[in-house]
Protein backbone atom coordinates (compact mmCIF):
# COMPACT_ATOMS: atom_id res chain seq x y z
CA UNK A 1 0.00 0.00 0.00
CA UNK A 2 1.03 4.01 -0.31
CA UNK A 3 -0.51 6.37 1.72
CA UNK A 4 0.16 10.22 0.78
CA UNK A 5 0.28 13.11 3.18
CA UNK A 6 1.12 10.88 6.01
CA UNK A 7 3.88 12.28 8.26
CA UNK A 8 1.90 13.70 11.04
CA UNK A 9 1.08 11.90 13.95
CA UNK A 10 -2.43 13.35 14.48
CA UNK A 11 -2.78 13.37 10.69
CA UNK A 12 -5.59 11.24 8.96
CA UNK A 13 -3.12 9.99 6.61
CA UNK A 14 -1.34 8.05 9.34
CA UNK A 15 -3.97 7.20 11.03
CA UNK A 16 -4.76 5.35 7.57
CA UNK A 17 -1.46 4.40 7.13
CA UNK A 18 -1.54 2.84 10.50
CA UNK A 19 -4.75 1.16 10.34
CA UNK A 20 -3.41 -0.54 6.97
CA UNK A 21 -0.10 -1.80 8.67
CA UNK A 22 -2.37 -3.19 11.21
CA UNK A 23 -4.17 -5.10 9.18
CA UNK A 24 -1.43 -6.93 7.68
CA UNK A 25 -0.03 -4.46 4.68
CA UNK A 26 3.42 -3.34 4.01
CA UNK A 27 3.32 0.35 3.77
CA UNK A 28 5.07 3.00 1.93
CA UNK A 29 4.18 6.65 3.07
CA UNK A 30 4.51 9.96 1.85
CA UNK A 31 4.81 13.27 2.18
CA UNK A 32 6.56 16.81 0.72
CA UNK A 33 6.71 18.37 4.17
CA UNK A 34 8.14 17.43 7.88
CA UNK A 35 10.34 14.81 6.71
CA UNK A 36 11.88 13.66 9.81
CA UNK A 37 8.87 12.70 10.70
CA UNK A 38 7.82 11.24 7.62
CA UNK A 39 11.20 8.72 8.10
CA UNK A 40 9.83 8.32 12.15
CA UNK A 41 6.25 6.81 10.53
CA UNK A 42 8.26 4.53 8.48
CA UNK A 43 9.99 2.89 11.43
CA UNK A 44 6.49 3.48 13.38
CA UNK A 45 5.22 0.41 10.64
CA UNK A 46 7.88 -1.39 10.81
CA UNK A 47 7.85 -1.72 14.82
CA UNK A 48 4.49 -2.93 13.97
CA UNK A 49 6.02 -6.06 11.96
CA UNK A 50 5.23 -4.61 8.72
CA UNK A 51 7.72 -3.64 6.12
CA UNK A 52 7.67 -0.25 4.92
CA UNK A 53 9.02 2.88 3.01
CA UNK A 54 9.49 6.47 3.39
CA UNK A 55 8.74 8.67 0.42
CA UNK A 56 9.38 12.54 -0.16
CA UNK A 57 7.29 13.64 -3.22
CA UNK A 58 5.50 16.89 -3.82
CA UNK A 59 2.08 15.30 -5.55
CA UNK A 60 1.33 18.04 -7.86
CA UNK A 61 4.46 17.19 -9.77
CA UNK A 62 3.76 14.19 -12.08
CA UNK A 63 7.69 13.47 -12.38
CA UNK A 64 7.55 13.01 -8.75
CA UNK A 65 4.61 10.94 -8.45
CA UNK A 66 6.03 9.09 -11.42
CA UNK A 67 9.45 8.22 -9.89
CA UNK A 68 7.30 7.72 -6.26
CA UNK A 69 5.43 4.45 -7.69
CA UNK A 70 8.92 3.35 -9.56
CA UNK A 71 10.35 3.73 -5.43
CA UNK A 72 7.04 1.36 -4.25
CA UNK A 73 7.53 -1.18 -7.12
CA UNK A 74 11.48 -1.31 -6.40
CA UNK A 75 10.79 -1.92 -2.59
CA UNK A 76 7.74 -3.90 -2.62
CA UNK A 77 7.41 -6.21 -5.69
CA UNK A 78 3.93 -4.87 -6.62
CA UNK A 79 1.27 -2.64 -5.80
CA UNK A 80 -2.05 -3.26 -4.27
CA UNK A 81 -3.58 -0.19 -2.33
CA UNK A 82 -3.04 3.24 -3.05
CA UNK A 83 -4.54 6.11 -0.92
CA UNK A 84 -4.32 9.33 -2.27
CA UNK A 85 -5.01 11.39 0.93
CA UNK A 86 -2.44 14.77 0.83
CA UNK A 87 -4.41 17.55 0.88
CA UNK A 88 -4.13 21.36 1.71
CA UNK A 89 -6.74 24.20 3.17
CA UNK A 90 -7.11 27.84 3.17
CA UNK A 91 -8.85 29.86 5.47
CA UNK A 92 -10.14 32.73 3.37
CA UNK A 93 -13.69 34.34 2.31
CA UNK A 94 -14.36 35.38 -1.17
CA UNK A 95 -13.70 38.55 -1.31
CA UNK A 96 -10.26 37.93 0.65
CA UNK A 97 -9.00 35.04 -1.90
CA UNK A 98 -5.06 35.71 -2.95
CA UNK A 99 -3.92 33.98 -5.71
CA UNK A 100 -1.26 32.24 -4.36
CA UNK A 101 -3.83 30.60 -2.12
CA UNK A 102 -5.96 29.64 -4.59
CA UNK A 103 -3.76 28.04 -6.61
CA UNK A 104 -2.14 26.24 -3.69
CA UNK A 105 -5.52 24.74 -2.92
CA UNK A 106 -6.08 23.50 -6.49
CA UNK A 107 -3.19 22.11 -7.26
CA UNK A 108 -2.46 19.72 -4.27
CA UNK A 109 -6.73 18.52 -3.60
CA UNK A 110 -7.56 18.50 -7.82
CA UNK A 111 -4.22 18.15 -9.04
CA UNK A 112 -2.39 15.77 -6.98
CA UNK A 113 -5.34 13.46 -6.58
CA UNK A 114 -5.49 13.35 -10.50
CA UNK A 115 -1.71 12.71 -10.48
CA UNK A 116 -1.83 10.27 -8.05
CA UNK A 117 -4.62 8.46 -9.52
CA UNK A 118 -3.26 8.27 -12.45
CA UNK A 119 0.16 6.94 -11.61
CA UNK A 120 -1.62 4.50 -9.25
CA UNK A 121 -4.09 3.27 -12.35
CA UNK A 122 -1.06 2.58 -14.92
CA UNK A 123 0.56 0.50 -12.22
CA UNK A 124 -2.03 -1.58 -11.40
CA UNK A 125 -3.90 -1.83 -15.00
CA UNK A 126 0.44 -2.93 -15.18
CA UNK A 127 0.24 -5.43 -13.02
CA UNK A 128 -3.68 -6.64 -14.76
CA UNK A 129 -4.49 -7.66 -11.05
CA UNK A 130 -6.95 -5.72 -9.03
CA UNK A 131 -6.36 -2.87 -7.48
CA UNK A 132 -7.95 -0.44 -4.60
CA UNK A 133 -7.57 3.27 -4.75
CA UNK A 134 -9.33 5.41 -2.29
CA UNK A 135 -9.43 9.19 -2.33
CA UNK A 136 -9.61 11.23 0.63
CA UNK A 137 -12.43 14.30 0.36
CA UNK A 138 -13.92 15.45 2.86
CA UNK A 139 -17.83 15.76 4.12
CA UNK A 140 -17.33 18.84 2.16
CA UNK A 141 -18.12 17.18 -1.39
CA UNK A 142 -21.32 17.34 -1.01
CA UNK A 143 -22.17 20.09 2.08
CA UNK A 144 -21.54 23.46 2.11
CA UNK A 145 -19.47 26.06 4.74
CA UNK A 146 -18.60 29.31 4.62
CA UNK A 147 -14.83 30.91 4.63
CA UNK A 148 -12.97 27.60 2.48
CA UNK A 149 -14.83 28.33 -1.17
CA UNK A 150 -11.95 27.10 -3.19
CA UNK A 151 -11.50 23.93 -0.61
CA UNK A 152 -14.82 23.02 -0.85
CA UNK A 153 -15.10 23.51 -4.67
CA UNK A 154 -11.82 21.42 -4.65
CA UNK A 155 -13.47 18.60 -2.64
CA UNK A 156 -16.52 18.96 -4.74
CA UNK A 157 -14.57 17.96 -7.93
CA UNK A 158 -13.52 14.98 -6.44
CA UNK A 159 -17.17 13.68 -6.41
CA UNK A 160 -17.66 13.67 -9.81
CA UNK A 161 -13.58 13.01 -10.83
CA UNK A 162 -13.71 9.57 -8.65
CA UNK A 163 -16.99 8.74 -10.28
CA UNK A 164 -16.14 9.51 -13.67
CA UNK A 165 -12.58 7.43 -13.35
CA UNK A 166 -14.07 4.57 -11.63
CA UNK A 167 -16.26 3.96 -14.77
CA UNK A 168 -13.00 3.96 -16.53
CA UNK A 169 -10.95 1.43 -14.00
CA UNK A 170 -13.72 -1.18 -13.48
CA UNK A 171 -13.17 -3.20 -16.61
CA UNK A 172 -9.32 -3.36 -15.25
CA UNK A 173 -11.12 -5.01 -11.73
CA UNK A 174 -9.73 -1.60 -10.11
CA UNK A 175 -11.98 0.13 -7.87
CA UNK A 176 -11.53 3.80 -7.21
CA UNK A 177 -14.07 5.55 -4.06
CA UNK A 178 -13.61 8.42 -1.49
CA UNK A 179 -14.40 8.94 1.89
CA UNK A 180 -15.52 12.41 3.23
CA UNK A 181 -14.28 12.80 6.77
CA UNK A 182 -16.03 15.65 8.75
CA UNK A 183 -14.65 16.83 12.16
CA UNK A 184 -11.19 15.70 12.96
CA UNK A 185 -8.79 17.48 14.92
CA UNK A 186 -6.08 16.87 12.48
CA UNK A 187 -3.38 19.45 11.75
CA UNK A 188 -5.59 20.44 8.61
CA UNK A 189 -8.01 22.02 11.02
CA UNK A 190 -5.31 23.64 13.26
CA UNK A 191 -5.39 27.22 12.24
CA UNK A 192 -10.15 27.00 11.86
CA UNK A 193 -10.96 30.19 12.39
CA UNK A 194 -14.01 28.90 14.69
CA UNK A 195 -11.71 26.37 16.82
CA UNK A 196 -9.05 28.80 18.40
CA UNK A 197 -10.97 28.45 21.98
CA UNK A 198 -12.32 25.78 24.20
CA UNK A 199 -15.26 27.68 23.60
CA UNK A 200 -15.32 27.24 19.88
CA UNK A 201 -14.42 23.50 20.38
CA UNK A 202 -17.71 23.06 22.71
CA UNK A 203 -19.55 25.19 19.33
CA UNK A 204 -17.97 22.69 16.94
CA UNK A 205 -19.41 19.00 19.03
CA UNK A 206 -22.43 20.74 19.45
CA UNK A 207 -22.92 21.04 15.45
CA UNK A 208 -22.02 17.12 15.11
CA UNK A 209 -24.86 15.20 15.47
CA UNK A 210 -23.12 12.57 17.51
CA UNK A 211 -21.70 15.25 19.88
CA UNK A 212 -17.87 14.62 18.75
CA UNK A 213 -15.10 15.03 16.46
CA UNK A 214 -14.43 12.05 14.88
CA UNK A 215 -11.26 9.26 15.65
CA UNK A 216 -8.20 8.88 12.92
CA UNK A 217 -8.97 4.96 13.98
CA UNK A 218 -12.89 5.67 12.57
CA UNK A 219 -11.37 7.36 9.46
CA UNK A 220 -9.14 4.46 9.34
CA UNK A 221 -12.57 1.86 9.52
CA UNK A 222 -14.11 3.13 6.65
CA UNK A 223 -10.72 2.67 4.57
CA UNK A 224 -10.20 -0.24 5.20
CA UNK A 225 -13.70 -1.62 4.29
CA UNK A 226 -13.08 0.09 0.89
CA UNK A 227 -9.76 -1.85 0.46
CA UNK A 228 -10.83 -5.04 1.83
CA UNK A 229 -12.38 -8.02 -0.15
CA UNK A 230 -15.44 -6.80 1.25
CA UNK A 231 -15.82 -4.38 -1.45
CA UNK A 232 -14.60 -5.95 -3.96
CA UNK A 233 -18.47 -5.02 -5.65
CA UNK A 234 -17.63 -1.47 -4.75
CA UNK A 235 -16.97 1.93 -6.95
CA UNK A 236 -17.28 4.88 -7.38
CA UNK A 237 -19.02 5.22 -3.87
CA UNK A 238 -18.77 7.77 -1.28
CA UNK A 239 -18.85 7.10 2.60
CA UNK A 240 -19.07 9.93 4.48
CA UNK A 241 -17.29 9.56 8.19
CA UNK A 242 -18.77 12.66 9.74
CA UNK A 243 -20.98 11.83 13.00
CA UNK A 244 -24.32 13.04 10.84
CA UNK A 245 -22.30 16.65 10.52
CA UNK A 246 -23.52 16.33 6.74
CA UNK A 247 -27.24 16.08 7.50
CA UNK A 248 -26.99 17.99 10.48
CA UNK A 249 -27.76 22.14 10.61
CA UNK A 250 -25.42 22.77 7.41
CA UNK A 251 -26.72 20.37 5.18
Amino acid sequence: ALVTGASQTRSIGWGLARTLARAGADVAVNDAYQLDELAARADDITALGRKSLAIPADVTDATQVDAMMAKVIAHFGKLDIVISNAGVIRWERLHELTKDNVRAVLNVNILGNANVCRAAAQQMIKQQTAGRIVVVSSVQSDVQFPINPIYGASKHAMHVFVGSVALELAPHNITLNHIGPGWVRSPLNDSAPDQQTEADIVNQRAAVPLGREGHLEEMGAAVRYLVSADAAYTTGAFIRVDGGLGIGKYS
